[in-house]
């Protein structure tokens, strides 16, 4: 028994073994399959990604434009044009040496009441350009300066003293004169407006004093628009050029391959307060402009503007939307400084969005500048503006532009004055209650009593960026009065990411601000 139930064991084990031995054949046929599965798939990705690739659509690279001939000349003949061309203008090239007298001390008087001179005299130079035979002459306004001494040296070597004709800093253009007959005279282009980007220029005068220079380089842009080393607006279109333009070079003439006057050198920008030299961006007056003002300085010394008294900006689309309208459809009126200037006594108001000067259309503001200041003194133009979305229209007379139409300045008041000045961080201004005590101390002239002084602005703030400013009184908020640091703070909290209208009072005259909130 024991032998057959050994038998029996042992064929008992063995049948146990041999699923094992099938179940661990199925599994390695499985795995077997999940690797033939797996490399089809990578197979087919591959073989799909490749015929992705070479199916995708390769954009087809434009051909060469076909050029006609331009006849372009060679090296040796553009050598030759500026030798030609050096040789037509040179002799009206004139090198301009200038002393200025220094401004008078009344602090420091003689024993017979004379004011002593404050400092020492300047002394300076630059360059100039024949115009007629009989000796008028082209400069910049800033070589002339205030010149007790103005000494010319022509082309030939001949000295001449000078006398100043006129002379305007709106264009940074003068006109001086010497006593001489028969001289060589440069020719205007007949129209800068044609010149274009890429032109080939030269500029001519005595940079750092060595008279005689010409340089040559190209025309890199046109009818810019800069303003003066204080930030004043300037009445000139320039033409830009990389033709070397150094200090000494202002007045001289920029001419194109004709030998023809294009504009009149006048600055440069530099590479900071270290290196005056030029870096490649040097302006030309247009001299379109200068053949316009010729004449009025000629005759009368100076150039009378137009005035009309607003300050404006361009309708951008915060403003615009403020005020649900188009962008860049008119010019926004943010003050009337003058109550007595031509708009005042006309009627318009700060928030009026100017759309046409005299019949022509103006869509920013140095558009509306620029019509008003070329219009006669004395002349009746016509104003077209919306007000609360309604188109009106005035009739303004003229009178000349103020030599500075600065705003005023405000005491600044410190924070130890103002213990209760309440920050307003989401606006970027330091403000309190207006009170009778503020307003007398602040030497404010205010027509409206109440309301909420700023007393502190911070850079690159929303307030800031608005246009407030330290003195300002905050009168209005999107519509709202405010007349308590608490009510501008609640107005504030309340207000979504938009553009809103803020209205100040400014020496008593209304201001509308746009106020851009994030």
């Amino acid at each position: 028994m024991n032998e057959t139930g050994n038998e029996s064991g042992l064929a008992g084990q063995h049948s146990t073994q041999e699923p094992w031995k099938q179940r661990r054949g199925s599994g390695g046929a499985w795995i077997a399959i999940t690797f033939l599965v797996a490399a089809l798939v990578v197979t087919v990705a591959i073989i799909q990604g490749a015929y992705h690739r070479s199916s995708r659509n390769v954009p087809v690279l434009a051909e060469p434009r076909a050029v006609a001939s331009t006849n372009a000349p060679s090296a040796a003949e553009l050598s030759n044009s500026f030798r030609e061309v050096a040789k037509a203008i040179k002799p009206a090239v004139v090198y301009v040496d200038v002393v200025e007298r220094p401004e008078a001390d009344s602090s420091q008087q003689d024993p017979f009441g004379f004011s002593e001179p404050r400092g020492p005299r300047r002394e300076g130079a630059g360059s100039g350009f024949i115009v007629s035979e009989d000796g008028y002459i082209f400069t910049n306004n800033h070589v002339v300066g205030n010149a007790s001494k103005i000494n010319v040296t022509l082309a030939d070597g001949r000295k001449f003293k000078a006398t100043v004709i006129g002379k305007d800093a709106g264009t940074d253009l003068a006109v001086i004169k010497i006593d001489a007959l028969g001289l060589p005279v440069a020719v205007f282009a007949r129209d800068s407006d044609e010149v274009e980007q890429g032109d080939w220029v030269l500029a001519l005068g005595s940079p750092f004093g060595l008279q005689q220079t010409l340089t040559a380089g190209i025309v890199s842009a046109t009818g810019r628009e800069l303003s003066d080393g204080r930030n004043n607006r300037m009445f000139s279109r320039f033409i830009q050029t990389d033709a070397s333009i150094n200090p000494g070079n202002s007045g001289g003439p920029l001419v194109n391959l004709k030998a023809e006057v294009i504009g009149i050198n006048t600055m440069i920008l530099t590479g900071g307060p270290f290196s005056q030299g030029n870096i490649g961006i040097g302006f030309a007056i247009a001299s379109n402009v200068a053949r316009n003002v010729f004449p009025d300085l000629v005759k009368n010394g100076r150039i009378s503007r137009g005035y009309l008294g607003v300050m404006v900006s361009d309708l951008d689309e915060t403003t615009a939307h403020a005020l649900r309208l188009e962008p860049n459809t008119g010019v926004f009126v943010r003050e009337i400084p003058d109550p007595n200037s031509p708009a005042g006594k006309a009627g318009l108001q700060p928030k009026d969005v100017i759309t046409a000067f005299n019949g022509k259309p103006v869509k920013a503001g140095e558009q509306l500048t620029d019509a008003v200041a070329s219009t006669p003194v004395g002349q009746q133009a016509r104003v077209d503006f919306i007000r609360q979305g309604k188109a009106q229209s005035v009739t303004v007379e003229l009178v000349e532009r103020p030599a500075d139409v600065s705003a005023r300045s405000i005491p600044r008041m410190q924070e130890d004055e103002v213990p209760d000045a309440v920050p307003q961080s989401r606006l970027g201004i330091q403000a309190r209650t207006l009170t009778p005590e503020i307003a007398e101390s602040m030497k404010l002239k205010l027509k409206r009593p109440t309301g909420v002084f700023v007393s502190a602005v911070a850079p690159n703030s929303p307030a800031a960026e608005a246009g407030l400013v330290h003195g300002d009184v905050i009168h209005t908020l999107d519509g709202d009065e405010i007349n308590t640091v608490e009510e501008l703070s609640q107005a504030v909290k309340s207000l979504k990411p938009g553009a809103y209208l803020l209205e100040v009072e400014r020496s008593g005259r209304p201001v509308f601000l746009t106020l851009t909130i994030e």
